[in-house]
């Protein structure tokens, strides 16, 4: 008798068990396939204009996603046809796949066919992506250009902080280049540097910043990283707050509506939110 009684309490235990994880289960997929999609990679539905080397910075923002900064230098070095070579690419619709990244919890939105390529990248730059969700939070994920081959980014838990390729920014399903205003090349190359030489090989932690102290020493004890952290922070030492709402936590999403960033280049985002 007791033997069938503890049956049933392991049986039941199973059966909740069983339960909890169908019901994780059907969240994740719910969260992941509907909740993280209601905002999808942007795509023009306004009409496509003829470009010229005299249209206006603001029109050719809109029809290709290159910022004045891209598009002017573009036009003085005699490489107009790039411009629109990017106006095809910003009007494209190609597919996206939705890809894992971590297990099942995390994925990441890629292009299937096409490499965007990235205009006018100077050391010190910062990209960004919202294309990587957590269980419907489009967290994104951020870097720091060293040069026009590579990058520092700080990916996941459990994986230090290393050097990254440009290449793998190049088909995300959407992404910015970012460039903090009124800084020279020197003092971007600075920041660039900074961050190759001190914030390399550091533990990753979502609780960065939490602490005490929001940028403790690098060399501090228990130092860590995110991505969109270690963003912030190479520019902070620099006297450079990224954070536009000043909080604890530095998301990629506060350092892409900064004030003191300018657009380069825009891809899957919408222009209009940045003028």
């Amino acid at each position: 008798m007791l033997e069938n009684k503890w049956v049933r309490y392991i049986l039941k235990g199973v059966a909740v068990f069983l339960a909890v994880v169908i019901l994780i289960m059907a969240v994740n997929v719910f969260t992941q396939n509907v909740i993280a999609h209601i905002d999808d990679p942007f795509t023009p539905q306004y009409d496509r204009v003829t470009l010229t080397e005299q249209t206006d910075y603001e029109t050719i923002f809109l029809q290709t996603g290159l910022g004045k900064v891209a598009a002017e230098k573009l036009i003085n070095e005699g490489k107009f046809s790039e411009i629109l070579e990017a106006q095809d690419l910003f009007f494209s619709n190609d597919e996206i796949e939705c890809l894992p990244l971590i297990k099942w919890f995390t994925r990441e939105e890629r292009l299937e066919n096409e490499l965007i390529p990235l205009y006018d990248l100077q050391p010190g730059d910062i990209l960004v992506t919202l294309s990587t969700h957590t269980w419907g939070w489009r967290h994104g994920h951020c870097a720091i250009v060293i040069d026009e081959y590579t990058t520092v980014e700080s990916i996941s838990m459990g994986v230090n902080s290393s050097k990254g390729y440009m290449r793998l920014w190049q088909d995300y399903s959407n992404f910015a280049v970012l460039r903090v205003k009124d800084k020279t090349l020197e003092e971007r190359k600075e920041v660039a540097n900074f961050t190759l030489k001190k914030l390399l090989d550091k533990p990753y932690s979502l609780l960065s910043g939490f602490g005490f102290n929001k940028a403790p020493d690098v060399n501090s004890k228990g130092f860590s990283l995110h991505c969109s952290y270690l963003a912030w922070y190479a520019w902070n030492a620099f006297g450079v707050d990224l954070d536009s709402d000043k909080g604890r936590l530095a998301t990629s999403y506060d350092i892409l509506h900064s004030d003191k960033v300018e657009i380069v280049q825009l891809y899957g985002m919408d222009p209009n939110e940045f003028i």
